[in-house]
C-alpha cells in the first residue's frame, strides 16, 4: 500500500505540473513494461532498429543498466560493458548506422544527442516508461505471456512497478514470449484480461532462436549441441533458451546468474576451468568479452510476431513520421 500510494502520488505531481515534462522536438518512442524485467524489451528494440534504421537517422537511448559511469555517455562498439552496459553496447554492435548513448536523465541525454548529432530523426528509449520527466510520442508496453501484469502484483510482493491501470496510456501492448501455437481463444482470453482499451493495439510474440551459434567459426546449432556445453545466462529469464535446447534434446549443464550480472575472477577462473564449450547470450557476451575464453559461443534471438506484423510496423512508422 505504502508503494502504491508513493507511485499514485508520483504520477500526480506530474499530472497537475508541479513537475515539468520534457516533450522532444522529433518523434519518441518509449519500449517499457511495467514488471521489473524480463519481457524482453531488448529483442524488441533489436527488433525495432533492424526494420527501421534504413529509412531515416535513428537513436537509441538507455540507462545504461549495471555500468559503472554515470551521466551521459555515447556508446561506441569498442566500448565497454562496464562504461555503457551490456544491452546498449550489444545494440551499438548490431546496429553501427545507429546512435546509441546511455543517460539516467533521458531528457539530458535526448538533448546531448541532437546536439551531437542534429540529423536524428527520431528516438527508441529503452525502459523509459516510468520516467515522467520525458512525455513521449508513443509508447509500446510488452508483458510476457508466462506472468502477464494481471497475475502480478505491486513491489515488494510482486515485480510490478506501477499499477497494473497504468497500462493504459500504451499506444501498443505487447504480449511476449508466446508459444507459437497459441491459438485465438488464448488471445481473446488474454486481450479481455489484459483490458486492452479502445484506442489501444495488441500483438503478440513468440522468441525464435538462431539457427546458427557464433564464436572462433559460425556452425549450425545441431552441430554444436553433438558435444557437451555449459550454458551460461546472466539475464532476467533463461527459461525460453534452456527450452528451446532441451526440445533439441542438447546435453549441458546450466550456469545461471541474475540480469546483469558482473562476474568476479574467481566466477570466470570456474568456468574457465569447466574445458568445455560455453554458450550464451548476445548480451551476456557483452559483458564476457574481455575475459578470452576460448570457447565462447553465442546464440541470437529475434522477436517474431504471430500474425499482424505489418500492422504494427504501420503504426510505428507513423509514429516515427510524427
Amino acid at each position: 500500500m505504502l508503494f502504491a500510494g508513493a507511485v499514485v502520488l508520483r504520477k500526480q505531481l506530474y499530472k497537475c505540473g508541479v513537475f515539468s515534462r520534457y516533450v522532444a522536438p522529433v518523434p519518441t518512442i518509449v519500449i517499457g513494461n511495467l514488471s521489473t524485467g524480463g519481457t524482453g524489451k531488448t529483442p524488441m528494440v533489436d527488433y525495432l532498429l533492424r526494420h527501421f534504421c534504413k529509412n531515416q537517422q535513428l537513436a537509441m537511448l538507455s540507462r545504461g543498466y549495471g555500468r559503472q559511469t554515470k551521466g551521459f555517455v555515447g556508446v561506441e562498439a569498442t566500448a565497454t560493458a562496464a562504461q555503457v552496459g551490456d544491452e546498449p553496447l550489444m545494440l551499438a554492435q548490431k546496429h553501427p548506422e545507429v546512435h546509441v548513448a546511455v543517460c539516467e536523465n533521458r531528457p539530458l541525454g535526448i538533448e546531448k544527442m541532437l546536439q551531437q548529432h542534429p540529423s536524428i530523426a527520431a528516438f527508441f528509449l529503452d525502459d523509459a516508461l516510468q520516467h515522467l520527466a520525458l512525455k513521449p510520442t508513443f509508447k509500446i508496453v510488452l508483458t510476457t505471456f508466462q506472468n502477464p501484469w494481471f497475475e502480478d502484483k505491486l513491489l515488494p510482493v510482486g515485480n510490478l512497478r506501477e499499477t497494473a491501470s497504468a497500462a493504459t496510456a500504451a499506444d501498443i501492448v505487447v504480449v511476449t514470449k508466446c508459444p507459437p501455437e497459441m491459438n485465438q481463444i488464448s488471445k481473446k482470453d488474454f486481450k479481455s484480461k489484459l483490458r486492452i482499451a479502445p484506442h489501444q493495439h495488441l500483438f503478440f510474440t513468440s522468441l525464435d532462436y538462431d539457427t546458427h551459434v557464433n564464436g572462433v567459426n559460425t556452425m549450425a546449432v545441431e552441430d554444436f549441441i553433438k558435444t557437451p556445453f555449459v550454458l551460461l545466462t546472466g539475464i532476467a529469464n533463461p527459461t525460453p533458451l534452456v527450452s528451446f535446447l532441451k526440445d533439441k534434446n542438447a546435453k549441458f549443464t546450466h550456469r545461471s546468474f541474475p540480469d546483469h550480472h558482473r562476474f568476479s575472477d574467481r566466477e570466470i577462473a570456474a568456468l574457465k576451468a569447466l574445458k568445455k564449450p560455453i554458450l550464451t547470450t548476445e548480451k551476456d557476451a557483452a559483458r564476457l568479452a574481455s575475459y578470452d575464453f576460448e570457447q565462447l559461443h553465442t546464440i541470437g534471438v529475434k522477436a517474431q510476431f504471430l500474425e499482424h506484423e505489418k500492422q504494427f510496423l504501420k503504426l510505428v512508422q507513423t509514429a516515427l513520421n510524427g
